[in-house]
This record gives C-alpha cells, structure tokens and sequence, in this order.
C-alpha cells in the first residue's frame, strides 16, 4: 500500500474540519490516495499524538462524498458479500477512528464504507479458508475494488497480511451487532480499555490448507464456537488468535456493472458493455425479488479485474464494484 505525503493529508485534514460532515475528516485524510497494487509497501510509522485521547461513540454517519463517488452509511442486518479486501498498519497507529477511537494496528479491527460503527462481521479468506470475527470501527477503503480494509493483526490471522490483498467474504453477525450498538449507544466500548493486557495470539502448528498464501502468516487453527456466545466474547476469542479453518473456495473475479429486475434490461446491458469484456448475467434474489446481474469478466488476476474495473468507471458505471463468486 502506498500513501500521499503528508503534505497532502494535512491539507485535506485542515480542509475538512470546515465541512459540517465530520465523518470525512478522518476517513479521506487516512485512506484517500491508497495505491491499487498488489504489494505492501508500508510508510514510515508516524508517533501517535500522546495527547490524544479517545472519545469512541456509536456511529452510522450521514452520506459522504470522496473523488466523486457518494457512499451511504446504513444499518444493513443482512449484509453478505464478497470482494477483495486490504489492509492498514502502523502509518496510522495511534490516530482517531471514524468513530472516535484510537487505531492499533496489533489489535483485530476494520474499516468498512458504510457499516455501522461499531459492527461484528465474519470476514473469511477465500483462498485459505481461514475466517474471523471482526469488529468495525473505521471507514475505508477508497480504493474502487476493495470491500473492507483490515487491521494489520486480523490481516495476518486470516493470512494475507504478506500478500496485501485477498478474495475475501464479509457477513455481518445481526445479533452481535445488535449487542455492540445498544452498548454503545449507551455509551459502553466494552475491549476498548485492554490495551497491553490484551490476550495476545498464540503461535502453535497448524494444519497447511490446500490452497494459501504464505506459510508466514498462518494461525492455530480452531474449532466452531458454541452457540449463544456473546459479542464480546466472540471479539475477545479473535484477539486471542481464534482463527475457524474451513475448506478453501475456488472463485472467480466478476466486475459487476449492476443489476436489474428485468432480464431484458439486463441483456441490453450485457451486450452494450461487449466493447469492455465479455460477461454474463447472474439470477439470484433481493427482498424476494428476482435480480439479473451484469458481470464482467471473469478476470484472471486482480491486476486485470481492477484495470476493468476502471474502466467501467471512467465510462460512467458508478456502481460498479468488483466481486468473487
């Protein structure tokens, strides 16, 4: 991952401290030029201001423009989708969250466009298998193509920290959620006080999956955990390291351009976007409707599924997003 100068961070931090939309004046000035390569290139650490203190609140956050694209904070209990997800590391360790917290990048957290903060998700490695629960307390990645910016510790539990990016699956847990949003509406951030007595991962042998990314990153694997657990401890077992291994899942990368209740919009689509790519229209349901998606693809590297990407953009598809299936 590769960052703007400082320079020009500052400038947009200053910036936006005179918008009325206090959401972006953390957001853009942390994650707005992030480069899309598959390298990570990490900036020197900048110290974290000793002075800070943090003032963590629950948050959804009013609409929010960045390079031209709206994004749209809501409370989304059904959300279950794929993509490729990033990571962020020390070059923001010590600064303020989206929602008021205080970034550390040794402890599983992520930032996510338009979920709630806090929220408990289920992000799973597609490649490897591996999945944790992860709790949401930034916003980000703006980078068109990337789904949910992990920190850089749950990064390399679910083992894709070296690699920088990785096909990945994020479902929102409703019923922790919901835990996480009455308490903090109530003003409660339960692990937010731990800090370096916090249960650190520990590293034991574990069973190689079929497909992965580097034996560097891999974690003890483990098992289920039993029902009616609570969010707080879910979340305490993913800083302890509790990693769920599952098969790995062979996909495909899609740019999805958009989607249609009607199957001849939807053809009229795919054949319009001919000059781009080939594709295909996939049925599948929302809300008990019939939907026909327009895909791109499928492409072969997520080089090749970005560059696609881009130029559905630059034609004017602001909807488009990169998918895996």
């Amino acid at each position: 991952m590769r960052y703007s100068s400082l320079l020009l961070t500052a400038s947009i931090a200053v910036f936006l401290n005179a918008c009325s939309t206090a959401e972006l004046a953390v957001d853009l000035a942390k994650k707005y030029q992030r480069q899309q390569d598959e390298q990570t290139v990490l900036a020197p650490s900048i110290p974290a201001d000793k002075n800070l203190q943090a003032n963590a609140r629950y948050k959804v956050g009013d609409p929010y423009q960045i390079e031209g694209k709206w994004y749209y904070p809501e409370r989304d209990l059904t959300y279950d989708k794929t993509g490729i997800g990033s990571w962020y590391g020390d070059e923001f360790a010590g600064k303020p969250t989206a929602n008021g917290e205080i970034f550390d990048p040794n402890i599983v957290s992520a930032a996510h466009k338009t979920l709630p903060m806090p929220s408990v998700v289920r992000v799973t490695n597609l490649d490897n298998g591996k999945s944790l629960v992860v709790r949401i307390n930034d916003r980000g990645p703006f980078v068109a193509g990337r789904i949910i910016d992990l920190s850089r510790e749950a990064a390399r539990l679910i083992g894709y920290k070296d690699k920088g990016i990785a096909r990945v699956r994020v479902q929102i847990l409703p019923e922790e959620t919901l835990r996480l949003e009455k308490l903090g509406k109530a003003g409660q951030f339960p692990l937010l006080n731990e800090g370096d007595d916090a249960p650190k991962p520990q590293v034991t042998a574990a069973k190689q999956p079929s497909v992965r990314l580097t034996a560097r990153t891999t974690r003890s694997t483990a098992t289920r955990q039993a029902s009616g657990q609570s969010s707080v401890e879910l979340l305490t077992q993913a800083r302890k390291g509790l990693v769920l291994q599952t098969e790995p899942v062979a996909t495909q990368i899609w740019v999805q351009i958009g989607a249609f209740h009607s199957e001849t919009n939807a053809q009229n689509m795919l054949e319009k976007m001919k000059s781009l790519s080939e594709g295909r229209i996939s049925e599948g349901q929302k809300d008990g409707k019939r939907l026909y998606r327009v895909q791109l693809g499928p492409a072969q590297t997520v080089q090749s599924a970005d560059a696609l990407l881009r130029r559905a953009l630059q034609q004017g598809y602001n909807g488009a997003n990169i998918i895996v299936d």
